[in-house]
Order: C-alpha cells, then sequence, then structure tokens
C-alpha cells in the first residue's frame, strides 16, 4: 500500500510537473502567438501605407499619363502646324526664286540690250566724231595741220 502511495505520489510529480511544464508551453506559445500578431499588426499597416502608395502612385500616374496624352495632342498639332508654313514658306521662297530669276533674265535682256545700244551709239558718235572733224577741216581758216 506503502508502495502504492508512492507510485501514486510520483505519478501525481510527473502530473504537476508535466502540468507546469504544459503551462511554460502554453505562456511560451502566448508569447509567440503575440509576438506574431504584433508582426502581422505591424505588417497589416505596412501593406495598408503600401497600397495607399499604390493608389497614389496610379493617381499620379493616370495625372501624368493624362498630361502626357495632352502633351503628345499638342506636339502633334505643332508638328503639323510647323509642317503647313514649312510648306507655305517653301511655296513662297519658290515663287520669289521663280519671280527674281525671271527678273534677272528680264534685267539682263534689258542691259543686253542697252550694251547694244550704247555700242551702236558709240560708232554713230565715232563716226559723228569724223564727219565734224572732216567738216572742220574743210572750213576755210582751218589749221593746215589739221586738214587731211
Amino acid at each position: 500500500m506503502l508502495q502504492d502511495l508512492d507510485q501514486l505520489a510520483a505519478r501525481i510529480g510527473q502530473l504537476v510537473q508535466r502540468t507546469r511544464q504544459l503551462h511554460a508551453e502554453r505562456d511560451a506559445l502566448r508569447a509567440r502567438l503575440n509576438e506574431t500578431e504584433a508582426e502581422q499588426h505591424v505588417l497589416k499597416q505596412r501593406a495598408a501605407e503600401r497600397e495607399a502608395e499604390i493608389v497614389t502612385l496610379q493617381s499620379k500616374l493616370q495625372e501624368h499619363d493624362g498630361a502626357v496624352s495632352v502633351m503628345l495632342e499638342q506636339a502633334q498639332q505643332a508638328e503639323v502646324a510647323l509642317r503647313e508654313q514649312l510648306a507655305r514658306e517653301t511655296s513662297e521662297r519658290q515663287s520669289l526664286e521663280s519671280r527674281f530669276s525671271a527678273r534677272e533674265t528680264e534685267l539682263q535682256g534689258n542691259l543686253q540690250t542697252r550694251d547694244t545700244e550704247l555700242q551702236r551709239l558709240r560708232v554713230a558718235a565715232t563716226s559723228a566724231r569724223e564727219r565734224i572733224d572732216a567738216v572742220l577741216a574743210r572750213l576755210p581758216g582751218a589749221p593746215s595741220g589739221e586738214q587731211h
């Protein structure tokens, strides 16, 4: 009987020790659970912050996309306007070059006509001078050195 009581006491001691061990494990698990929950809370906060950043960035991206689209459209309109202006100015330049070329041809023709007229007048002046000199040389009282 005593032996049974000793075994029972040993068994109760083992149960007490096992219970204390289980309480210690439970406390350790609760501490780990609390840490995990705290980490989970921190991670949820970070996730919420990141989600807010993503929403903000998406909003900014949409704004920038809109701004880029507007700027692209403006750039395309400016390009079209510049191409039209270039075409007009090229056409105007070609027109001016044609007019200048025609005017140059006309002026060169006038110059050639005047050169021809000038040559004709020089020949006529030389001929008239020779005739005048011949007439003057035949006049009475003309110096004899000039008569030929």
